[in-house]
């Protein structure tokens, strides 16, 4: 199934919610009996909404990718991203009814909200369980992937999260300097052949689709490869080199044939640095309010148990400007000298003081998070580019699982991705995430990485393996 076809299937069973959402709350707040006289009442007294509804639905499910299954359909992001997108149909919804004098009353809209957001979650989670059920059933679409190394790891890994596509990883083909390729498939074959030899390959093993991930040494052998794949009914599709730099969609150009990428401007405009401050000022005022019994009584506990209760560490801010990031005095590299310090670790009360950070301008609530100078002083001029916004107390790479200790390039292609994408509703995604990982972070223990993931290492040295991992895994 392709991904225009599942985003069109969720959109139409949310356009379903919102009818049945509408109509329940409609129901609910009348205390009517639910016979056939009183749905139709329902139905002429819940148009508007529906109507309203539905129409803003369309814009916030495309503009946040709200299918469910985009990023590999990672849980804590599609309830959070669903969550923000719901608060902003009822904003939109609210202002509708202001402009137009047609006033709901507070409790429908909330019971609304919470009614399309049961359904809409609940009706992921099905179309996530069917994808599963069913992604090993019947023909699967054969893909082989022309390349190895990173790249060809993060696509195999890529298929593997997404069932619903309905593909099936057969191998990896590597090009090689002499024009011959060695077949790592399933099978174990370990002889090598000639590039003229790939077509009966691929007709031996009914591959559907090629990926090209690394370019053939032999650029003629490469066309005579598409050629043939074409002409045998075999797709062909390619991964652009360098793709880590399309940190969001890029513009595609077709100059007379030619393909342009263009890339979009990454620094943000005055207005919206100007807007994120006036936020991050605001709720980071309210927050530290709020916050403030809490942080006290954990500082005087620290204070008696380590003989100080605060620490600072010299971080660099927007454009490399220094500044000291405050945090409670917990232990951060080893096992806490007690259980009060793991459990402010795990419910990040210890890094509740950089609130104050906010509000005197060094950190935003989100974004990239900062790093030391010395560290900082390491940066390419790619990964410099992080420096363009001031540093946040989460982000998109903290959501993704990126830690202090993970490398800054692997960071830098997260938070590059949110810079360019940046706006209110992201942020506002990004905290719900934030707020789903510390509470699932408390209730279960953390998940064990997917082991494709894990031996992205050991795949480059043995493809084999990673293969079989790959299909070992597979519902």
């Amino acid at each position: 199934m392709s991904p225009k076809a599942v985003r069109h299937t969720i959109l139409f069973g949310d356009l379903v919610w919102v009818a049945l959402s509408a109509l329940a709350a409609f129901m609910l707040r009348t205390a009517a009996p639910w016979d056939a006289p009183h749905l139709q009442l329902a139905l002429r007294g819940s148009w508007f909404l529906i109507t309203v509804s539905a129409i803003a639905w369309v814009f916030i499910f495309h503009r946040l990718k709200l299918d469910g299954f985009y990023g590999g359909y990672d849980l804590p992001a599609m309830f959070s991203q669903l969550f923000t997108g719901i608060v902003t149909l009822v904003v939109l919804l609210a202002s509708a009814g202001f402009l137009l004098h047609r006033d709901s009353s507070r409790l429908l809209l909330f019971s609304f909200a919470a009614l399309f957001l049961a359904l809409a979650f609940a009706g992921r989670l099905a179309a996530r369980t069917l994808a599963r059920r069913f992604a090993g059933r019947g023909r699967l679409h054969r893909v082989l992937i022309l390349g190895k190394g990173k790249v060809a790891q993060e696509l195999a890994a890529r298929i593997h999260k997404h069932p619903e596509m309905r593909w099936e990883l057969v191998g990896f083909l590597f090009p090689s300097a002499d024009d011959v390729v060695e077949p790592i498939l399933q099978s174990g074959q370990a002889s090598r052949l000639s590039s003229l030899g790939i077509e009966s390959l691929l007709q031996k093993q009914a591959v559907d689709e090629v990926v090209l991930t690394a370019p053939v040494p032999d650029q003629g052998e490469m066309l005579n490869l598409v050629a043939n794949c074409r002409h045998r009914g075999v797709r062909v599709s390619v991964v652009p080199n360098h793709y880590q730099l399309y940190v969001n969609r890029p513009a595609l150009l077709d100059l007379d044939g030619l393909p342009l990428l263009r890339l979009a401007e990454g620094r943000p405009a005055l207005f919206h640095r100007t807007l994120k401050r006036g936020i991050d000022l605001a709720v980071s005022v309210v927050l530290l309010l709020v916050a403030a019994p809490l942080m006290a009584s954990s500082a005087v506990i620290l204070r008696v148990l380590k003989g100080r209760a605060m620490a600072s560490e010299l971080r660099c801010g927007r454009g490399g400007r220094l500044f000291w990031m405050y945090r409670l005095n917990c232990a951060r590299n080893g096992d806490p000298s007690s259980s009060l310090e793991r459990w402010l670790r795990m419910l990040s009360v210890s890094e509740l003081p950089q609130l104050w950070n906010v509000a005197k301008g060094d950190m935003s609530l989100v974004g990239p998070r900062p790093e030391s100078e010395e560290r900082v002083k390491r940066y390419s001029d790619w990964q410099r580019q992080r420096l363009v916004c001031k540093p946040g107390m989460t982000g998109l790479a903290q959501v993704q699982g990126l830690r202090e200790e993970s490398s800054s390039e692997d960071k830098a292609y997260y938070d590059l991705r949110y810079i360019q994408d940046w706006s209110l509703l992201t942020d506002l995604a990004l905290i719900v995430q934030t707020v789903w990982t510390i509470l699932r972070r408390v209730f279960r223990s953390p998940a064990r990485a997917h082991p494709a993931l894990e031996s992205g290492a050991k795949a480059a040295a043995n493809p084999n393996e990673f293969i079989e991992l790959l299909h070992a895994d597979r519902p």
